[in-house]
């Protein structure tokens, strides 16, 4: 880490005023110094924590599902994922969507590491996880989504999606990267 990012990394919060609050979600504009004296506004989108998941089916095909993301105004393809419950596990978390979002239960889920989606302005964190052993044992999705059946794609076939555009969600992006590392020299990808 270079000087400048040390000290960078001990900013003090002197004032935290909440903007706004939903069901999961905070905003909050902080006022920070940092240690050569600069004072900075920040305005954060405090989030709970995510897991995305790899399904990869007995054919070694990931299942991907087609979903609305009404920020980017259309529907993505996109490995699953879900928002963490307070205090809740990200294994749990990982064990229910799974479930939720393609209506498979994995017998197996391998951690493949983290990462901060966009901390420019959100502390979400995302632990991914490779799921399999996969047998059909459905939950309700959530009330609010409209997930279609999921897509299954080769590696291969992901890989093209997303260098054709047709993938364009970060958290399947940064899944495909973890999991290209397991295995290379003991790496688990990033961690927080």
């Amino acid at each position: 880490m270079t000087d400048a990012a040390e000290q960078a990394a001990t900013a003090t919060l002197l004032a935290s005023e909440e903007l706004a609050r939903s069901s999961y979600l905070r905003i909050t504009r902080d006022d920070v110094r940092f240690p050569d004296g600069t004072e900075a506004s920040r305005t954060v989108v405090w989030h709970p924590g995510a897991v995305a998941l790899v399904v990869q089916d007995e054919d070694g095909r990931w299942l991907l599902i087609e979903q609305y993301r009404h920020p980017a105004g259309r529907t993505l393809l996109e490995i699953p994922a879900g928002t963490r419950e307070p205090g809740e596990p990200p294994e749990a978390t990982a064990a229910r969507e799974v479930r939720e979002e393609t209506g498979y239960a994995a017998e197996r889920l391998e951690h493949l590491g983290g990462a901060w989606m966009a901390p420019g302005f959100t502390s979400e964190y995302i632990d991914f996880y490779l799921a399999t052993g996969l047998r059909h044992d459905p939950l309700p999705q959530d009330h609010d989504e409209f997930i279609a059946p999921p897509r299954r794609l080769t590696v291969a076939e992901v890989r093209a999606a997303v260098a054709t555009g047709e993938v364009q969600d970060a958290k399947t992006m940064v899944a495909l990267t973890l999991y290209g590392n397991r295995g290379t020299d003991g790496a688990k990808g990033l961690a927080r």
